[in-house]
Parts: structure tokens; C-alpha cells; sequence
């Protein structure tokens, strides 16, 4: 019976190279070591969380209206965070609320968020604090407590029509006696909205996850078990105390684009979108290149992930995969199709990679 990659106990379920949340793809390579459930469903789900709700390919699925597994619950990301990230802070100053409003995505379409807004009376500063359907009055007021907002304060709701009966039911719960004025809608005029990102460690161990098990998917005759991969073994499935100096340890980005280097001129994007996935071995090195999101108009980060380095290492094999989403939806359970892509060229005549992360 196969050992687990990560733990010693036994592996029994398989796993996607690609977390399930970006979608299934017909032919897409598997890991070929078997997981334990504790290590796939609870220790390695946090990684995947992060990456696919957490970072800039949370927000990149939002817009392009990817779905995951129906059986999974739906987490807004723009009104909560997962697995210890933060929620995608989405937001923009609209001058009908005066004041800064956050927004969200929608099957693909940028909406107002029905939130409660504090607004400092001194200091003119707004927090948000989200608002849904299941959204109960003691976890509101947990919310407010612990931003600790300083009194005197506006208060202000922003919310759709529809929205407004428990919206109210809601706030009467939290503050009984509650006065309401109508709230107000946006202006509809979004000027230079911006997107924040707070990308922690497990965010980076899930973008070197996928590398790591992309580069095993590709090279069966590296065993994952081998103790040239100890450390990034530790790295993915360990919390530490020290996240910057770790993750620039195994992690750069890399500042040249990897479709670019591929020898088929039809790998460049063409109105489609796709995550492209790579891994080499070359004299005293095995690495993986992570691209997610890469479309026509947004040429995502690249992160290079070191995997491992051996002096016994002296041969040089190139692997590479294209992860492209349907033109036209889902066919049956799949959103796209993985097919290989002819070798990513390794010479080294290009721009150095970056760390990860500034200290």
C-alpha cells in the first residue's frame, strides 16, 4: 500500500494537479503518489482555498464566472476570507453614498455589496463590514468589536431593494429601535476601482503544490518520497513562524512569460483563457513554473518554484501543459481541456528571477 507524499500514513485518494475550484479538465495529468484524506481534504484544501479565493486567481475566477465542484459550498470572497486569508477588498469612492463603497462580482458583472459602513466622524475613515443572508446579529456585533471603531460615527447602508427586508431585520435584531433612512444605491459611475490582495504563506505553499505535483505528474522516475524533496515537502505542508524568509526560499517570480518561449505559435492567447503549467530538470536542478489566468489581456504572474537541488542531477527534460477553459462552457463535468505544450525553452538568456515577497 502506497505511502502518503506528505505524512506517513497511508494514501488513499487521488488528487488534481489544478485544485478542483478552477474547474475539472478532460486529460489533465494526476499526481501519481496517493494523498491521505487528512492530508488532501483538511491540511493541503487550506492551500487550495487560499489560492483559488484568497489571491489574484480568486478574483480572476469571480470575473470569469468559474465554477468548482457543485457538491461544495459557495464562499463569496469578496465578503469573507477562507482557510485563514483574507476577503478580496473590491471598492471604489462613489459620490451618491459619499463615501467608499465596496463592490463584488456577480456571474461575471461588478455590483454594489449590501454592507454596513462606519464612518468616523473626525477622522472621515470607513469600515465595511459585509452583509448576507446568513449573516446573524451576534456575528455582526463580534465584527464591530473587534474593528474597535472609535465613537462618534455615521452610520450608512448600502444595499439593493431587494435586499432591504432582511437587511432590516437584521440590523433591528442587532439595534433595536433602529430608525432607517433609504438606502443608498451607487451612482453607477465606477471610477478606477482597485483590488487589494493580502497573500499569506499558505498562499504561496498552494502555488508551489500545484508545481511540485505538476513536476511529479511528469517525471514519475523522481519519487516525491526522495529526500532530495524533503523540503518541499515541509514547506507546502507545514505552517511556520518565519513566512517571508520560507517562501523566498522556494519561490521567485519569474520575469520572462513562458508562453512566449513555447515553439507553437498557436500556444499564444487568442481570445481564449487558460493556466499554463511547466516543470524541467537541468543540471543540479528541478523546478516548475505556475502561470493561472493566463488570457489575452492579462498576462498573470509567473511563479518559478524550486523543487529540488542535487548534484547528481544531469540530464535536462522539459515538460509543459496548457489548461485551456471552453469557448462555450462546460461540456458534461469538464470546463476545458489540458493538452501539452511543446518544450519550454531553458537557456538562460533572460531578465533573473524576482523573490516572491519583500521582507
Amino acid at each position: 500500500m502506497a505511502k502518503c507524499l506528505y505524512c506517513a500514513a497511508v494514501g488513499e485518494t487521488e488528487e488534481h494537479v489544478i485544485p478542483a475550484a478552477f474547474g475539472e479538465f478532460r486529460s489533465a495529468p494526476k499526481l501519481p503518489i496517493p494523498l491521505c484524506p487528512k492530508c488532501n481534504n483538511e491540511r493541503l484544501n487550506h492551500l487550495d482555498q487560499q489560492v483559488s479565493r484568497c489571491g489574484p486567481e480568486g478574483f480572476m475566477r469571480e470575473s470569469y464566472g468559474i465554477k468548482g465542484r457543485a457538491h461544495k459550498t459557495k464562499v463569496n470572497p469578496f465578503a469573507r476570507g477562507s482557510a485563514g486569508g483574507s476577503r478580496l477588498e473590491f471598492s471604489t469612492f462613489d459620490r451618491e453614498v459619499g463615501v467608499e463603497v465596496h463592490l463584488e462580482v456577480v456571474d461575471g458583472v461588478v455590483t454594489q455589496m449590501c454592507e454596513l459602513i462606519l464612518v468616523e466622524t473626525s477622522m472621515g475613515r470607513a469600515h465595511h463590514f459585509p452583509l448576507s443572508e446568513t449573516t446573524t446579529a451576534d456575528e455582526l456585533r463580534g465584527a464591530i468589536a473587534r474593528k474597535n471603531v472609535p465613537a462618534p460615527y455615521d452610520v450608512r447602508l448600502s444595499c439593493h431593494p431587494h435586499e432591504q427586508e432582511w437587511v432590516e431585520k437584521l440590523l433591528r435584531e442587532h439595534s433595536p429601535g433602529i430608525v432607517f433612512s433609504e438606502p443608498k444605491l451607487m451612482s453607477h459611475i465606477i471610477k478606477t476601482p482597485e483590488v487589494k490582495f493580502q497573500l499569506s504563506e499558505r498562499y504561496f505553499r498552494g502555488i508551489a503544490k500545484i508545481g511540485f505535483h505538476y513536476f511529479l505528474s511528469q517525471f514519475q522516475a523522481y519519487s516525491g518520497h526522495h529526500s532530495m524533496f524533503s523540503g518541499i515537502r515541509s514547506f507546502i505542508s507545514e505552517d511556520t513562524n518565519e513566512p517571508v524568509r520560507r517562501v523566498n526560499d522556494f519561490i521567485q517570480h519569474r520575469n520572462h512569460p513562458l508562453v512566449y518561449q513555447m515553439l507553437n505559435d498557436e500556444a499564444r492567447p487568442d481570445g481564449w483563457k487558460a493556466h499554463i503549467l511547466a516543470a524541467e530538470v537541468k543540471p543540479g536542478l528541478c523546478q516548475a513554473h505556475v502561470q493561472i489566468f493566463l488570457t489575452q489581456e492579462n498576462p498573470n504572474l509567473i511563479y518559478t518554484v524550486k523543487l529540488a537541488h542535487d548534484r547528481s542531477l544531469v540530464e535536462q527534460e522539459v515538460a509543459a501543459h496548457a489548461y485551456r477553459y471552453f469557448h462555450d462552457g462546460k461540456q458534461g463535468s469538464f470546463s476545458g481541456e489540458a493538452s501539452p505544450l511543446p518544450a519550454i525553452r531553458v537557456d538562460q538568456a533572460f531578465p533573473p528571477a524576482t523573490p516572491a515577497v519583500s521582507a
